[in-house]
Parts: structure tokens; C-alpha cells; sequence
């Protein structure tokens, strides 16, 4: 079987995803991209990995299979997330499982946005059990995309929660849908000024890196470059590879065609305008020629209106 011919796989495709982030062997790379993620603002200590499929409750139910589905060991009582007016002031109460996703789009599918709020739906529907009070763990809905919602403005990163149109303030602090946008981050290493910026960096570019790269040659983030080494792969994992990174090129060469032809059309529809913008401006200064000479002659206004209707200048 040919072997792969770079040194690390491509991270974006379906299989490098789950590969690098969704497995057990490489949990320290996702807890290091989700405490980059957050900041600060929650502190993630362990990852529980879960099983990715979802089966519906009812036989005509929506089947979900997701790309990591984790629980977090962490705190709220130590986290900015949550507001003091909601925490119990017990300790105990306060630790809870915080449930999370990761995904990875590459295009934007309609409604991708309404998939996200189906997902955080069913994380918050999966809690409930007799006797339940209703009391929430949070849950977390992570995105990254290699496009911007053409309903929002670009930013690398958003965190959308239940929150008052006008005061801004939280309803709940339990729901979250986290957008990270690939389209947002530099396009040299040189240049990331966060680790946020450098994780996303590596997401995007890994398959073009080698040990000469900047990125490697900094060592700053070797479980990354471990956990994306194509050398790692088993033959049947290679057979996978190819086949996800077949599918990932076949929507680049998609996105690369739409967006040229595109181009193409509103360059001919300009052009076409142009033309007949063109024609028209001609044409309204021959006839402002003719109706100046004709008053130069001495024809009255009414007989220039009979000779030249509408086109009276």
C-alpha cells in the first residue's frame, strides 16, 4: 500500500478530526484546545469521551452522529461562566459534568446554524430522568468552520448564549454554542498573536507543515504534531484517510469553481452594464447636441418637445 506522502495529516478533514481530537490516545491535545478556547474563564482538568452516535428515542427519530462528544471535569464555582446569583454555595452541588461537542464543517450547509441548536437540544434533553428537578449541567456546542455565516459578521470567535435582545444579559448560563472561524486566522504563523489563533493555525495547515516548519521548529505544541503523524496510521486507518481527504479536496475544488464562475458572472453582467451605461450617455449627449442647435436656430420649446418627446434635456 503507498504511504502517505506528507509527514502529517490534514486536520480538517473528517478523519484527521476524530483522529487528532477524538481520541483517547490524544486527549491531551483536546484539553489543550479547550482550555486555549476558554481562556481562563473555565479550566477543563479531564475529558470523558462518549459515544459519537446518538440514537433517536423513537422509531422515526433523527439519527446524530457527532465528531467528539465529551463530558468535562471542571467546577463551576471557579469559572466566570456562571453568575454567583445561580450558584448553590455548596461545593458539592456546584461540580457537575459539563457536556460538549466538537465539530468540524468545512462548507456551509443550510441550516448549519439550527444543526448546532438541535445538538445543544439533545445534550440538554439526554439529562432528564425521573425525579429530575430540572437543574442543568452545562452544555457546549463547539463549531469550527472554514466560512463565515453570511448573516453575521466575520470574527474568530463567537460564544452565542441565551441572553436579553437589549440588556445583554443571560437568561441561563448553561447553554453555549461556540463558533471558531478558520477564515479569521492569518495566513502566516508569523503573524497569530493568540494561541487561539496558533491552535486554529495548525488545524488549517498541518498537512503543508514538515520539522522545517516555524510552527514545529518552536515546540510549542508537540502533542499536536505527534497526534497528527501520518507515520501513526495503521493500513486500514491510511484506507480511511484517503478516503476523507478525497472528499474534503472534491468540496475545495467545489468552493474554488463556485466562487470563480461567480466572479466570472459579475464581471460580465459589470461589463454588460458598463456597455449599455455607455450607449445610454452617448446617446443623451447627441441629443442634447441636437435640441442646443435647434434652439440655436430659433425652434420654439413646444415644436423641440414634438421632435424629441421624453428626451428633452
Amino acid at each position: 500500500m503507498e504511504e502517505i506522502k506528507t509527514p502529517y495529516i490534514n486536520i480538517q478533514t473528517d478523519f484527521g478530526f476524530k483522529e487528532v481530537f477524538g481520541q483517547v490516545k490524544n486527549k491531551r491535545v483536546l484539553l489543550r484546545f479547550l482550555n486555549v478556547l476558554f481562556a481562563g474563564k473555565l479550566t477543563v482538568r479531564d475529558v470523558l469521551y462518549h459515544d459519537k452516535e446518538i440514537l433517536p428515542s423513537e422509531e422515526k427519530g433523527k439519527r446524530i452522529v457527532y465528531d467528539v462528544y465529551c463530558t468535562m471535569n471542571t467546577s463551576k464555582s471557579e469559572s466566570p461562566f456562571f453568575p454567583i446569583a445561580q450558584r448553590s454555595g455548596n461545593e458539592e452541588n456546584d461540580k457537575s459534568e459539563h457536556h460538549f461537542i466538537l465539530e468540524m464543517q468545512n462548507i456551509y450547509i443550510q441550516p448549519f446554524e439550527e444543526r448546532l441548536v438541535f445538538y445543544v437540544s439533545k445534550m440538554i434533553v439526554g439529562q432528564g430522568k425521573a425525579g429530575w428537578d430540572y437543574e442543568l449541567a452545562p452544555v457546549f456546542a463547539i463549531a469550527v468552520t472554514d466560512f463565515n455565516f453570511n448573516h453575521m459578521s466575520p470574527k474568530l470567535v463567537r460564544d452565542v448564549m441565551l441572553v436579553d435582545r437589549e440588556s445583554l444579559e443571560p437568561l441561563t448560563d448553561k447553554v453555549h454554542i461556540i463558533l471558531c472561524s478558520l477564515k479569521e486566522i492569518p495566513t502566516r504563523w508569523e503573524d497569530c498573536r493568540t494561541e487561539l489563533e496558533e491552535m486554529l493555525f495548525l488545524i488549517k495547515n498541518m498537512e503543508n507543515m514538515d520539522e522545517t516548519s516555524v510552527a514545529y521548529k518552536e515546540g510549542r505544541y508537540p502533542e499536536v504534531f505527534e497526534a497528527a503523524r501520518s507515520s501513526r496510521l495503521r493500513p486500514s486507518d491510511i484506507v480511511e484517510y484517503r478516503k476523507s481527504l478525497d472528499r474534503l479536496h472534491d468540496i475545495q475544488r467545489g468552493i474554488k469553481y463556485e466562487t470563480e464562475n461567480a466572479r466570472r458572472k459579475a464581471l460580465e453582467e459589470g461589463r454588460a452594464e458598463g456597455r449599455a451605461e455607455g450607449r445610454a450617455e452617448g446617446r443623451a449627449e447627441a441629443i442634447a447636441e441636437k435640441i442646443k442647435k435647434a434652439k440655436e436656430i430659433g425652434i420654439s420649446d413646444d415644436v423641440i418637445a414634438m421632435l424629441f418627446g421624453n428626451d428633452k434635456v
